[in-house]
């Protein structure tokens, strides 16, 4: 019994050390850093300084001057776009590579750039994909996973309209430059014909019904994904930047660890996970190249 006593008496006079530790430091510091918000992704101790990165969102590439637009421009325009990139220092990272930099500290490019196309056309295949190879450049394409499905059975391959095959995609992810991501199964879809813009939120719609029917519909395009290349994607790219905040819990639960999305702004990257909602994109138009719209974000800071 006369042991437990000073077993007791031990155990309180280390916690009233502790305890007057505790004020001195406090007295003298204030709060201890946490360790969880104090350590940065290159590891040394201190927040990591937040990294500003263009990210681009290209399209169609179409050969016919005559059917350039907001959304298309030619191979020529594109290649430039890429030259300009290459000598003005810039490297061109993919979400796995801001993932890696978020999650494990996998330092960036000092210039980091990112090439991102929507919808999945057959023209990124016939137009993009061989300029990125031949100057070993890397890019984001996110498909519509009905349209791939259809012209995989159709297997016409035409520049002005088609959507990549499974093939397509396969050789394109093979080569190690062209990441994969879900743009929906079939929710890409606008105007009067449409239930609603993209995946977004229908007026008066219950909150259950919403991200019932949109879970649906992008965990089939999850689901054909895994099928057909054994990858599932990573990030989902909102069709037409319509975004609803109760598409953030359903896509979590998807397992998307990051949110594409249209604001027309530099991404600010930090070492914080929620950065990587809702990444903002340039569109690149005819007309207006990637050197014009990157130095004018970048004068802006």
């Amino acid at each position: 019994m006369g042991r437990m006593k000073g077993i007791f008496r031990f155990a309180a006079l280390l916690a009233i050390t502790a305890g007057v530790v505790w004020g001195v430091w406090y007295a003298e510091f204030g709060a201890p850093p946490d360790i969880r918000t104090a350590v940065s992704p290159t590891g040394g101790g201190d927040m990591a300084e937040p990294i500003d990165i263009p990210v681009l969102m290209y399209h169609s590439i179409n050969s016919r001057e005559s059917r350039t637009g907001d959304y298309v421009i030619t191979p020529k325009a594109f290649r430039k776009d890429l030259e300009w990139l290459r000598d003005a220092g810039y490297q061109t990272v993919v979400v796995q590579d801001l993932l890696n930099y978020v999650e494990e500290g996998v330092p960036l490019p000092e210039k980091p750039v990112m090439i991102t196309f929507d919808d999945g056309y057959y023209n990124n295949y016939l137009n993009a994909f061989p300029i990125l190879k031949e100057m070993g450049m890397k890019a984001v394409i996110s498909i519509i996973v009905s349209e791939t499905d259809k012209y995989s059975e159709l297997q016409e391959d035409r520049e002005n309209y088609s959507h990549l095959t499974w093939e397509q995609i396969r050789e394109m992810m093979d080569s190690g430059l062209i990441e994969f991501q879900n743009h929906s199964y079939g929710l890409h879809k606008n105007g009067k014909q449409a239930a609603r813009k993209g995946i977004g939120k229908k007026p008066g719609e219950s909150t259950e019904a919403y991200q019932q029917a949109i879970r649906e519909d992008v965990e089939k395009g999850q689901a054909r994904f895994v099928e057909m290349t054994g990858y599932a994607p990573i990030a989902f790219t909102y069709p037409f930047g319509a975004v609803s905040e109760d598409s953030y819990p359903v896509l979590e639960e998807l397992g998307f660890r990051a949110t594409l999305d249209a604001q027309g702004k530099l991404f600010r990257l930090t070492d914080d996970p929620a950065c990587l909602r809702r990444i903002p994109r340039y569109n690149r138009p005819w007309g207006k190249t990637a050197q014009q719209i990157i130095e004018k974000a970048t004068k802006k800071k």
